[in-house]
C-alpha cells in the first residue's frame, strides 16, 4: 500500500486540490486510490475538524505510533473491501509538524506502507501577502490587534522552515515541488501521486476582495481572541461576491449617452410622428444628453447618506437597548416604546 501525505504549504493550491480530491472519489476509485481527507478522524473521531486537530498534534510519541497501528488497520479494510493500493491525505498545517507526525509515518513505513510526502513551495515576493490575508486578517490566529503586515510576514517567513525539518526528518520520502513552475497545480499533484484527477476551470479562491478584507480587518480587530472567518460571514456577509457594485449601477442607470443611437434606431417611428405632430420632437427642447455622471460625487454622497443612516440607526438600537433593560426589571414595554427617531 501507498500512502501520499500532501503537507500544503498554504497558499499554494491546497484547497483546490482538497476540492477536486473530495469530489473525485469515483475516478480515484477505478484508478484503486482513495482520498482519506484531511483530519486523523480515523484514528479517533474526536480528532475531526481543525479546533480538534490540536488534540491529534498534542499526542504522545506513543500514542502517535500507535495512531499509525490504527491508520494502518483503517486501509487495510479499505483496500480488502475495494481493492485500494493508494491513500492520499492533504492537510496544509501537516507543513509544520514533521517531527509530531514522525512518529505515525515512521510506524506505516515500518509496516511495510510506501509513504511519499508532497509539498509545494511558492515564491515568497507572492506567498507572504497572500499568506498575511489569510493568517493575519481573514483568519486572525493571534490573541490581540490585527498586526501590521511588515510584523505579521516577519513571523510567517517561519514557515519556510516547515520545509526544511521535513527534510531532514524524511529525506527520501519528502517531495518539494514548484508552485509557481504547475501550470495547474492540481494537476500537477495528481501527477505527483500517482494518479489521474478530472479536469476543471474551477479554481477555490480564499483571499476576497481588497474591500472586504478591509472590512474582515476592522471587525476581526475588535476581538482580543483568534477570530475564525465564519464569524464574520455570520455577523457581516459571506463575501462581496454577491454585493452589487455602486459603479455597475451608476453605469446600468445613470448612463445616457446611448440616448441619440436608441432614437435613431426608431428614426422612421419619428418620422411619421413628425407628419402627425405637425413638428419634429426631436428638433425641440434639450437636443443632447450628457453621459455617465461623476461617480466619485455620487459615491461621496451616498458616503453622507449612509452616515446619517448610520448614526440614526445607533440612537434607535440605543433607545431599543435601554427600553429591553427597563423591561429586564420589571417595567413593562408601553405602547410606541421603539418610535423612529430623527436626529436633529
Amino acid at each position: 500500500m501507498k500512502l501520499v501525505v500532501h503537507i500544503g504549504m498554504g497558499k499554494t493550491g491546497t484547497s483546490s486540490i482538497q476540492k477536486r480530491l473530495s469530489e473525485s472519489g469515483d475516478a480515484l476509485r477505478t484508478q484503486s486510490a482513495c482520498y482519506l481527507g484531511m483530519w486523523f478522524d480515523m484514528v479517533d473521531p474526536k480528532f475531526k475538524g481543525l479546533n480538534n486537530q490540536l488534540q491529534f498534534f498534542a499526542l504522545t510519541p506513543a500514542e502517535l505510533s500507535a495512531a499509525g497501528d490504527h491508520l494502518h488497520r483503517h486501509m487495510q479494510a479499505i483496500k480488502a473491501a475495494e481493492g485500494t493500493e493508494t491513500f492520499i491525505q492533504s492537510n496544509e498545517s501537516f507543513s509544520g509538524k514533521a517531527a509530531v507526525l514522525k512518529p505515525l509515518l515512521d510506524r506505516l513505513i515500518a509496516l511495510g506502507v510506501t509513504v511519499k510526502i508532497i509539498a509545494y513551495v511558492r515564491n515568497p515576493m507572492d506567498w507572504l501577502p497572500s499568506a498575511y490575508v489569510q493568517w493575519g486578517v481573514r483568519h486572525k490566529m493571534s490573541p490581540g490587534r490585527i498586526r501590521p503586515y511588515p510584523a505579521k510576514a516577519r513571523q510567517l517567513l517561519n514557515w519556510y522552515n516547515g520545509l526544511v525539518e521535513w527534510h531532514d526528518q524524511f529525506g527520501p520520502h519528502f517531495e518539494v515541488r514548484s508552485y509557481d513552475d504547475a501550470p495547474d497545480v492540481v494537476m500537477d499533484f495528481a501527477t505527483a501521486a500517482g494518479v489521474v484527477l478530472p479536469a476543471s476551470d474551477e479554481r477555490v479562491l480564499e483571499r476576497g476582495e481588497s474591500a472586504e478584507i478591509v472590512l474582515r480587518a476592522l471587525f476581526n480587530d475588535q476581538f482580543k481572541t483568534p477570530v475564525l472567518p465564519e464569524r464574520f460571514n455570520r455577523a457581516v456577509l459571506s463575501g462581496l461576491d454577491k454585493v452589487p457594485r455602486i459603479s455597475d449601477v451608476i453605469s446600468d442607470c445613470l448612463d445616457y449617452s446611448e440616448t441619440a443611437r436608441i432614437v435613431e434606431e426608431h428614426a422612421a417611428f419619428f418620422d411619421r410622428l413628425e407628419t402627425i405632430c405637425g413638428f419634429d420632437p426631436r428638433q425641440k427642447g434639450r437636443r443632447s444628453l450628457a453621459g455617465q455622471p461623476d461617480a466619485d460625487a455620487i459615491k461621496d454622497r451616498l458616503l453622507d447618506a449612509l452616515v446619517e443612516i448610520t448614526l440614526t440607526q445607533a440612537h434607535r438600537i440605543r433607545r431599543i437597548e435601554e427600553a429591553l433593560e427597563r423591561q429586564a426589571q420589571g417595567e413593562p414595554l408601553a405602547p410606541g416604546s421603539f418610535p423612529p427617531m430623527r436626529r436633529g
